[in-house]
């Protein structure tokens, strides 16, 4: 590399009787300093026979040739500090040597010469202080090699990643470090520095102090002359690993993809098909190959305007996920589907449940065939219960006997309570359930008009909730109602006495319900004669509410009460 230009090339830039306009010098781009060199007249064919120009002129305009050269060339290095000192420093002393006046311009434009020089120095020093400063505090990796991968310089961002010291650092050579996977594409890159052509991105692992390897992104810059390769790295060992972790979850994930039984497809926002896996193809008889990046109502025209076509653009447009069932008409087949809408496009589960339907429609049938049945059940059990209600009603009116017809009377009623059971169920949508609360109602509101009850004397106040029940809850609460009703109407209110009697149906916590039948009436004693007619109906109820867990409290002191709690089912 040439430390100065040629003196020839120099004075070549003189004309005869003219003056050197200020000169810019720049370094790497950079505005460095404006020199005045002017007031130097200096006869061109001087310069050429030597003649008519005392030597220690012709000297000054050599140092000039070499300030001029030397700071063109070198490139920040601490070197043009010194340089421009040195040349500062011989400017100072050839204005003592050159014989002129104290008065003469030559004599001044030496001084400010040599001024500039001293400023251009300092300016340089101060360059070269910033530039080590950005060297030092730079987290990026910085280091200067020579172009056969010897490290000749690095900063402290580099010994930190490493976890060397810089003088190990500087007796090894880049591939030292390198991992051996690496080492053939490093020592490529390292040849094409060394042919000169930059890297501008370039990733290899490093070995550090402690045996782990890092990942480094590298760009390097060569100069030929100097020898040297400049280059920036920077830590990418955080994003590779995660970079690996999203491979192998890509992987698992497209593992997944391909050995589940279900269909699935991808679309991207324009409706390509971007991922197809096998049971997609099988379930729509298409290869893969020729699925991937056709718009995917150009393979299925069609659907469009269809349920398909509609619910995954609504899923697309309002962002959320879309699951229904749908029969394709083509296929034959009914497919379960579940659409996941992203800002990528939209992901597509779906399998052929039109085995399943089949087996729905299959139940359904045979359920509503029972249900049918079933309902004529009740129905005929209904209308048998009312014949058997006949019959007791035209036996008592038969009898002279009062006793046989109260006792028949009751029969009647009891078994008028199952019919209404039954007639109720024979109307109800749910045959599992009865409403308990509407029964219960129903059959109070009948009991008083068969007891042919005057509500101004006798008044009737319900409070019941509509709580469902199965049939072998309700069976027993209609009897235990009844026989509370029955006891209450017949032995609460003697000699038209008026009163009140209420009906109580409501949840309670815990999933239990309570059941009370009341009056303000006469009361009871518990020590009658247990083989009674009255005796008789709270032994019924006593082995009804064991028939449906019940808990019985009985009370006497304003009238009688009777409360029963027993576990909803």
């Amino acid at each position: 590399m040439p430390s100065m230009f040629p003196l020839a090339a120099t004075f070549r830039r003189l004309r005869p009787g003219r003056r050197w306009a200020d000169l810019p010098l720049r370094i790497k781009g950079l505005l460095v300093a404006a020199v005045p060199l002017a007031a130097i007249p200096v006869a061109y064919t001087c310069a050429r026979n030597g003649g008519g120009v005392p030597r220690a002129r012709l000297e000054a305009s050599a140092l000039l040739g070499l300030a001029g050269g030397a700071l063109a060339i070198l490139l920040f290095t601490s070197a043009i500090a010194r340089t421009v000192e040195g040349l500062a420093g011989d400017a100072a002393r050839l204005a003592q040597r050159l014989p002129l006046s104290p008065r003469s311009p030559a004599r001044d434009e030496f001084g400010r010469l040599g001024q500039a020089l001293e400023s251009l120095g300092a300016s340089l020093r101060q360059s070269d202080q910033e530039r080590d400063r950005f060297f030092s505090l730079s987290l990026d990796l910085l280091c200067v090699a020579t172009l056969d991968g010897r490290f000749r310089r690095v900063n402290p961002a580099f010994t930190t990643t490493l976890g060397y010291s810089e003088s190990d650092l500087l007796s090894k050579s880049i591939l030292d470090l390198t991992h051996p996977a690496d080492r053939e594409s490093t020592a490529a890159r390292i040849q094409e520095l060394a042919q000169g052509h930059p890297i501008a991105y370039f990733e290899n692992r490093l070995r550090c102090a402690d045996g782990s390897y890092k990942w480094l992104a590298w760009s390097s810059a060569p100069f030929l002359a100097e020898g040297l390769a400049y280059s920036v790295a920077r830590d990418r060992t955080s994003q590779k690993l995660d970079e690996q972790a999203l491979r192998r979850s890509t992987a698992r994930l497209e593992s997944v993809l391909e050995s589940i039984t279900d269909g699935f497809f991808a679309v991207d926002p324009a409706w390509r098909l971007t991922c197809v896996n096998p049971q997609a193809e099988r379930l729509w008889t298409r290869p893969r190959h020729a699925l991937i990046g056709r718009n995917l109502w150009e393979v299925f025209p069609e659907e469009v305007g269809g349920p398909f076509h509609r619910l995954y653009g609504e899923a697309v447009r309002t962002g959320a996920p879309a699951h229904f069932e749908e029969f394709y008409s083509p296929f034959n087949r009914w497919f379960e589907v579940h659409a996941y809408p992203s800002t990528e496009g939209l992901s597509v589960y779906f399998r052929d449940v039109t085995e399943r339907r089949q087996a729905e429609d299959k139940v359904s049938r045979a359920l509503k065939e029972k249900e049918v049945l079933l309902r004529e059940v009740h129905h005929r059990v209904k209308n048998n219960l009312q014949v058997i209600c006949s019959m007791l009603r035209l036996q008592a009116g038969r009898s002279n006997d009062e006793t046989l017809s109260q006792v028949l009377r009751d029969c009647r009623e009891r078994v008028m309570a199952m019919a209404m059971l039954h007639d109720q169920l024979h109307r109800a949508k749910d045959l599992s359930n009865i409403n308990l609360g509407e029964y219960c109602r129903n059959l109070a509101s009948s009991m008083f008009c068969s007891y042919g009850v005057n509500s101004a004397q006798i008044e009737l106040r319900m409070e019941v909730e509509d709580i469902p029940a199965p049939f072998d809850t309700a069976i027993p609460c209609g009897l235990i109602v009844h026989e509370l009703l029955s006891n209450a109407l017949l032995h609460a209110f003697p000699a038209g006495h008026k009163g009140r009697v209420w009906l109580i149906l409501r949840a309670q916590p815990g999933r239990r319900i309570e059941l009370t039948v009341s009056d303000d009436g006469s009361g009871f004693s518990e020590g009658r004669s247990a083989g009674g007619a009255r005796s008789l109906g709270l032994r019924l109820v006593d082995l009804l509410a064991e028939q449906i867990d019940a808990s019985v409290e009985r009370s006497s002191q304003s009238g009688t009460l009777c409360r029963l709690l027993f576990p909803a089912k």
